[in-house]
C-alpha cells in the first residue's frame, strides 16, 4: 500500500509540474503571437525609437513625435540622397526634432540610420565627413562643424543638423551627439578592416569605404581608398576587400586590358606589379600578391610606391 501511495504522489507531483510548464509555455507562446501580429514596421519603429534621447538632446527638448523611414520612404525625407544609402545596407531610419521651447524657430534635427555593418556605417560617415570638421568625442568617429555633426557607432550612422537658426554653439551639437551615442549599440571601435591603413604614409582621416565599383569600375568591386604621402609626393592608395586568389587575378587582368602602355614586373613570390596609364586617373600601379590586390594612382613619382603596396598586402 505504501508503494501505491508513493506512486500516486509522484504521479500527482509530476502532473502538477507538467501543468505549470504547459501554462508557462502557453503564456510565452501567446506573447510571441501578439508580438508577431504587429506589423513589421511597428516593431522596427519601436526598436529605432529607443535610440533617440527620449526627453532632450543637448539640453533642448524633443518636439512632437519621431518619424520613421525605410527603403521605400527614405526619399520623402532626403530626396536626391536616399539612393546613396542603399549600397551600404540601409534598412531603417528614425528622425526627431529638438528645440529650446515650443515657440522657438531654432531647432536641431537628429537622424539615426541603421546600415548593414560597422564598415557600412563608417562608409557613410566618411562620405559626409567634413575636411574642416573636428572630433566631438562622440561615437567611434565624429566630424563637428558650425551647423552639423556626423558620427557613427556600431552599424548606425547619425546626422545632427541645426535648422531655423543662424548660429548655435557647436558644444550643443556635441552634447547632443554624445547623448545619442550613449544609446547606440556597439562601442567606439572602428572597423577592423581599416587597420591595414594604420601606417604613417596614409593620411589619417582620409580613409573611405566603397561597397561597390571602386574607382568607378565594376570589376574592382568593394574596397578601401585613402590619401597618402610617399617620398614627399601626394598620391592615393586603394585595397580591394573580400578577394580570393581567383577574383584578384581576374580583376588584375581586366584592369591590365584597360590600361595604356602597360607593363608587368614580378614582385616577389606569387606577386606581380602592373604599371600603366589609366584613362581617368593617369599613372597607376597595381600589385597582385596572392589574394591581395592593392593599387596607387595620382602619383608624380614612383619611388617608394611599390614598397607601400607591398606593406599594404602584408598587413592583411
Amino acid at each position: 500500500m505504501a508503494i501505491t501511495v508513493e506512486k500516486k504522489g509522484m504521479n500527482r507531483r509530476t502532473c502538477q509540474g507538467g501543468a505549470g510548464m504547459s501554462a508557462r509555455y502557453f503564456r510565452t507562446g501567446l506573447m510571441l503571437l501578439l508580438l508577431l501580429s504587429l506589423p513589421f514596421g511597428v516593431r522596427a519603429a519601436s526598436d529605432m525609437e529607443e535610440l533617440l534621447p527620449p526627453a532632450s538632446c543637448g539640453g533642448w527638448k524633443i518636439e512632437g513625435k519621431p518619424s520613421f523611414y525605410d527603403r521605400e520612404t527614405l526619399s520623402d525625407r532626403i530626396d536626391g540622397e536616399a539612393e546613396l544609402y542603399f549600397p551600404y545596407g540601409f534598412d531603417r531610419m528614425v528622425a526627431a526634432r529638438y528645440a529650446p521651447d515650443k515657440k522657438a524657430d531654432a531647432g536641431i534635427d537628429v537622424e539615426i540610420y541603421r546600415l548593414g555593418s560597422i564598415l557600412d556605417a563608417f562608409g557613410m560617415f566618411a562620405n559626409y565627413r567634413q575636411k574642416d570638421g573636428r572630433e566631438a568625442a562622440a561615437g567611434a568617429g565624429s566630424s563637428l562643424s558650425a551647423s552639423q555633426l556626423f558620427l557613427y557607432q556600431g552599424r548606425h550612422f547619425v546626422h545632427i543638423q541645426v535648422t531655423g537658426a543662424a548660429e548655435v554653439k557647436p558644444e550643443l551639437l556635441a552634447d547632443c551627439g554624445k547623448a545619442v551615442a550613449a544609446r547606440l549599440p556597439g562601442d567606439r571601435s572602428s572597423p577592423p578592416e581599416l587597420a591595414v591603413f594604420n601606417r604613417p604614409e596614409v593620411v589619417k582621416g582620409s580613409e573611405r569605404y566603397l561597397p561597390q565599383s571602386l574607382l568607378g569600375y565594376d570589376f574592382l568591386n568593394r574596397g578601401l581608398i585613402a590619401d597618402a604621402v610617399v617620398e614627399k609626393a601626394d598620391l592615393q592608395v586603394f585595397l580591394l576587400l573580400g578577394t580570393t586568389l581567383e577574383s584578384a587575378s581576374a580583376a588584375f587582368e581586366i584592369y591590365r586590358s584597360q590600361l595604356a602602355k602597360s607593363m608587368i614586373e614580378p614582385a616577389g613570390k606569387n606577386g606581380a606589379l602592373l604599371e600603366g596609364a589609366d584613362p581617368l586617373y593617369g599613372p597607376v600601379m597595381i600589385l597582385k600578391k596572392g589574394e591581395c590586390l592593392a593599387g596607387a594612382l595620382k602619383f608624380s613619382g614612383k619611388k617608394g610606391v611599390g614598397d607601400l603596396l607591398e606593406r599594404l598586402c602584408s598587413g592583411l
